[in-house]
């Protein structure tokens, strides 16, 4: 039992010790020495990624995650200057619900497709988060406060996000409802689930992901900066990516938070190493991008991949017992 725990384990972390190994071998300013600082910058992706995975379970692609992560950072540092980090906390966090309340009303009374919700709304949040910094598109915050974005508290609030995500989605009659809608959304209405309800509670509980993530990005950084002109959509891959490895991780690991931890560390790993080869950021943007296909298309044909290795496996034994 234990053997195969460990074997599970050393399954789900090669890619990261993978990527690890390629970039301390191309790069001397990257080496497994710079794996805690690696993981302090994986809390943000992390937490977005949790917040995406509601959405994405039911078949919903996000694109307005960082606008809604900048937004929430905007007024809790707003907020933070008069009330403290309380401020901080109650801004973020109810901006975060205020916009995943916002989309699940105009997806669930308008009937619009997710996809336009998504564009539209980035926009608009967009705009409102420069509005609230009165044009200077920034919004800052003091030391004291800001020591939050790093180690050991943002390890803590992550932390805190990892238990309440696991929570939701593995042990709620809300997180059974969109594995199950997310499996076969006829069947699962079919069956009473109540489609709309449950979109517009993927969009709500992921906003409280992303103003939880909002904290940690204002936090990090001592300040935010407001994005214009869909400045905010690239935020959205890097926490996309972390689901995707996370959901084809999931088969061999079933803890959910444990498989997306896995999945944003690696891309954090993929991003800090290509820093430090030196690579331009336009060929970063390239590596990103061939990475992200490669990993949608392992997660959209696992299904066809498994029967393929199962077939090779068969046709292996049966030369076996032939000879």
């Amino acid at each position: 039992m234990r053997r195969n725990i460990l074997i599970r384990i050393g399954y789900i972390l090669i890619i990261p010790l993978l990527l690890m190994a390629i970039f301390t071998l191309a790069s001397t300013g990257f080496s497994f020495a710079s794996s805690y600082i690696v993981l302090s910058q994986t809390m943000l992706p992390l937490v977005m990624a949790f917040g995406v995975s509601f959405t994405f379970v039911v078949g919903i692609f996000e694109m307005s995650v960082g606008a809604q992560v900048i937004l929430s950072a905007v007024v809790g540092g707003i907020l933070c200057r008069y009330l403290g980090f309380p401020g901080l906390v109650i801004g973020a966090v109810g901006t975060g619900l205020l916009c995943g309340a916002a989309m699940g009303a105009v997806y669930r009374f308008l009937k619009i497709p997710t996809m336009v919700i998504s564009l539209g709304m980035l926009m608009l949040f967009e705009v409102i988060a420069q509005a609230l910094t009165k044009g200077s598109g920034y919004v800052s915050l003091e030391s004291e406060i800001s020591s939050m974005g790093t180690p050991p508290y943002n390890f803590v609030i992550a932390g805190i996000a990892g238990v309440l995500f696991y929570i939701i989605f593995h042990k709620t009659k809300f997180g059974h409802g969109i594995r199950a809608l997310g499996c076969n959304d006829y069947v699962a209405v079919n069956l009473g689930l109540n489609n709309n309800k449950l979109k517009f509670k993927t969009y709500l509980i992921g906003g409280m992901f992303y103003g939880i993530a909002g904290i940690l990005s204002i936090c990090y950084a001592g300040s935010i900066s407001a994005k214009m002109d869909l400045g905010s959509l690239s935020m959205m891959f890097p926490p996309i990516i972390s689901v995707l490895i996370g959901l084809q991780l999931k088969n061999i690991v079933n803890v959910f938070p444990v498989t997306i931890l896995i999945g944003a560390y690696s891309v954090t790993v993929l991003a800090s190493g290509m820093i430090a080869v030196g690579l331009p950021a336009p060929m970063q943007d390239f590596v990103t991008g061939i990475f992200m296909l490669v990993v949608m298309i392992i997660s959209t044909n696992s299904a066809k991949l498994g029967k393929l290795f199962d077939r090779r496996k068969l046709l292996n034994r049966l030369n076996k017992a032939a000879e």
